[in-house]
């Protein structure tokens, strides 16, 4: 954690507010959890489990008006969402989905995450197919507007062996999970192709190939934890069908080499979105 990250977080925890929410209940969401900032539900894309060995469900956040929350890479400042499903009952996994974030610039500082609303869609395997499923849930996440308040909340929602019909909350999911970014080279998106090249011993070059045109290609780079990374500069071939970032990296030990590092890179245009893991040549 850079130094700037150091000091909000040590911010955040001095006031450290936390929510246990009293909401099992056999329906499609759980009730809401309210605070000054912030209303948070679990919410179902069906109403049983009943023949299902898996579904989808998501976590839905409503911010007041100039709060936001974060992505799971926040930035210059911030903290990510913390998903903890232990004490679940017949639950095997659950996968979180991230839906393409904003740029946010505070007192100079850029993070990446949300205002308004955000679903995360989560991808929730059974252990025993069709067979009740009692989640729990501890999420730590801050809530951000001049100042940041970090929240701790409890939750539990019960889907039973009832009927596995579409819920009604399940367009809600859907909407977001529209916004979640494909991966680079499937048939699912234009962006087809991404290579990293060190250019000398901390700046680095990402170029993505894409069918179609881009218009106002956008880049978040992510690494190791600890590694932070630096637009420097973006431009478009020709024929604007490749898009090149330079970028310059800031690796937390002094003994990491650029070459050979692992990252994902998130590229976004005109709504458009898709991402990759590979690592810089």
């Amino acid at each position: 954690m850079n130094i700037k990250n150091t000091v909000l977080f040590y911010m955040m925890l001095a006031c450290l507010v936390s929510h246990s929410g009293a909401n099992a209940m056999a329906a499609s969401s759980t009730e809401w959890i309210r605070t000054d900032q912030s209303s948070l539900r679990l919410i179902s894309e069906r109403e049983g489990v009943a023949g299902r060995d898996s579904l989808r469900i998501g976590l839905q956040i409503k911010l007041a008006p100039g709060w936001k929350t974060y992505w799971r890479t926040p930035g210059d400042a911030g903290i990510p969402p913390n998903f903890d499903w232990s004490g679940s009952e017949n639950l095997k996994d659950a996968s979180v989905s991230w839906p393409l974030p904003e740029s946010f610039e505070t007192y100079g500082l850029t993070s990446w995450g949300y205002q308004d609303e955000v679903v995360f869609p989560v991808e929730v395997s059974l252990k025993e197919a069709g067979e009740p499923l009692e989640l729990k849930l501890r999420l730590q996440l801050g809530i951000c507007e001049k100042v940041c308040i970090p929240y701790e909340h409890d939750f539990t929602f019960f889907l039973d062996v009832g009927t596995p019909d579409i819920s009604p909350e399940a367009s809600i999911i859907d909407k977001y999970a529209k916004h979640v970014p494909s991966v680079i080279g499937s048939s699912a998106t234009a962006f087809n192709g991404v290579r990293a090249t060190a250019l000398n011993g901390e700046d680095f070059k990402v170029t993505v190939s894409n069918s179609t045109l881009f218009k106002a290609p956008q880049i978040i780079v992510e690494g190791k934890e600890g590694a932070y990374f630096q637009l420097m500069s973006t431009s478009i071939s020709e024929d604007r069908k490749a898009a090149n970032f330079t970028l310059k990296a800031d690796l937390p030990a002094k003994t990491d080499i650029l070459p050979g590092q692992r990252i994902t890179v998130t590229i976004s245009d005109e709504g458009r979105a898709a991402e990759g893991k590979l690592h810089v040549e």
